[in-house]
């Protein structure tokens, strides 16, 4: 599919949050070195396309990854040392929109550290997950909050073709590039904490993707090797725990999710 970068178009979308992109919007989340947007649909084929926010975080594991350099960070999540990390995993959360009569969106503002209500997707940890082959363990890291984007049904990270419309000496010409990432993620009608309790169903109203250190070339019992989340302090259980940093964040006015309600979000990051 190819997408044209010379301006962002407007959709008709169910549910949508605006009927229009302001230009606050377009200042915010588009007009920026490195820029994208979320498209969430529901099995029904309901969707949702939002601007996302790459965020001063994000940046700067881009700067150091472009350099290949280590580098002092300005934010104090994670580790000044990023040239390990990948983005591979993503959570969302509940604190991305407020309650009240007319409900707004929370942000997404450029030094966020995370979600601010991450939800869980499930239990799975270092205690359960025993498969002999390393690449199919670590689906879901930090308690369950964090799931690998590559993961069962149709989880995938590609890169894909832009149309960029350039003008040389007064004439317009298309040229095309592998200048888009597209991440795609599946939430399981089994996954997260959804039971009709106290708190009701789950109120999906934010996301994130999330940097993660990985070790590379891991040795398994099967004599294969693997690149897998690194360790913190050279315990396989620490794993589950590997240092992470959240990438970029959107946020959306709340969709409910009822136990039965599955997801998916195909995030666009134009680079």
């Amino acid at each position: 599919m190819i997408k044209n970068i010379k301006h962002v178009d407007e959709k008709v979308l169910t549910p949508q949050d605006t009927a229009s992109i302001s230009p606050a919007d377009i200042s915010k989340h588009y007009a920026k070195p490195v820029r994208g947007y979320a498209i969430i649909s529901d099995m029904e084929g309901n969707v949702l396309e939002t601007p996302n926010l790459v965020l001063l975080g994000g940046r700067e594991f881009i700067a150091q990854k472009i350099a290949d350099i280590s580098s002092i960070s300005s934010m104090p999540s994670s580790t000044d040392d990023l040239s390990k990390f990948k983005i591979r995993y993503f959570g969302v959360g509940t604190g991305g929109a407020d309650t009240a009569d007319t409900p707004n969106k929370i942000g997404p503002f450029d030094n966020d550290l995370d979600l601010i209500a991450p939800g869980k997707f499930a239990d799975i940890s270092y205690d359960t997950d025993d498969t002999p082959i390393l690449s199919s363990r670590y689906q879901y890291i930090h308690d369950g909050k964090l799931k690998k984007i590559q993961s069962d049904n149709g989880g995938s990270i590609e890169i894909l073709p832009e149309n960029h419309n350039i003008t040389i000496n007064g004439e317009e010409i298309a040229v095309d590039a592998y200048t888009t990432i597209k991440y795609t993620m599946v939430i399981n009608s089994q996954e997260l904490y959804k039971e009709s309790d106290e708190n009701g169903p789950f109120s999906f109203n934010e996301a994130a993707l999330y940097t993660v250190e990985y070790e590379d070339n891991v040795q398994s019992t099967n004599g294969n090797s693997y690149n897998i989340p690194a360790t913190t302090d050279g315990s396989e259980l620490s794993r589950y725990s590997a240092r992470h940093r959240a990438f970029a964040r959107f946020t959306t006015l709340t969709k409910w999710l009822e136990v039965k309600d599955s997801l998916k979000i195909e995030w666009f990051i134009l680079v």
